[in-house]
């Protein structure tokens, strides 16, 4: 599936359902040891696929979940090598985006969601600006238009101090405000 979020097209597919996860990677052109992002539905999905959730990531959910807040997070026992690129880790996020809002109504797994784009090339905009060699080889793809395309910030929280990973639509200085000036020892 192509589709729009509130940051970039997106590529995606039930994240277990590892046949179509590898088809993702195949679609992209992206080494299958690179960890995947997923879509959430809310809290309790959340819950379900990490081993913890750091005091740190706590915070960063309350100011910007949901929203363009990509958060790394230890994954739970026996999730698939595929989504965690072999890291033990996942990439999270929970949208605000209608669509994808919409999708989570009946759907009640998480979703991948990776740049609509050849792998280490930029995001697409549209579904126009997606290369034809993504669009051929979805099954669907839902044209939102043109949206902006900064993408999710994205932060690792398993570990004692918090990674920035990559800067996108929250700024490190968003980030740092809310774990920094409530609390020094963070």
């Amino acid at each position: 599936m192509l589709y729009p979020t509130e940051t970039v097209y997106g590529i995606g597919c039930d994240a277990f359902n590892d046949v179509a996860v590898n088809r993702i990677f195949e679609i992209k052109q992206r080494p299958p040891g690179k960890p995947l992002i997923l879509l959430i539905k809310d809290r309790t999905m959340l819950k379900e696929l990490v081993a913890e959730i750091p005091p740190a990531a706590g915070r960063l959910i309350e100011a910007f979940w949901p929203g363009a807040l990509t958060l790394i997070f230890n994954a739970r026992q026996g999730m698939s090598s595929l989504l965690t690129g072999g890291t033990g880790r996942l990439g999270l996020r929970l949208s605000p985006y209608p669509l994808i809002r919409s999708i989570f109504n009946s759907y009640d797994h998480p979703v991948v969601s990776t740049s609509a784009n050849i792998s280490n090339e930029g995001p697409a905009a549209s579904v126009a600006g997606t290369p034809t060699s993504i669009t051929d080889k979805v099954d669907l793809i839902i044209d939102g238009g043109k949206i902006h395309t900064m993408p999710s910030t994205v932060i690792d929280v398993t570990g004692k101090d918090i990674g920035y990973i990559r800067e996108g639509i929250i700024k490190k200085t968003q980030i740092e405000r809310v774990l920094y000036d409530r609390d020094k020892t963070v």
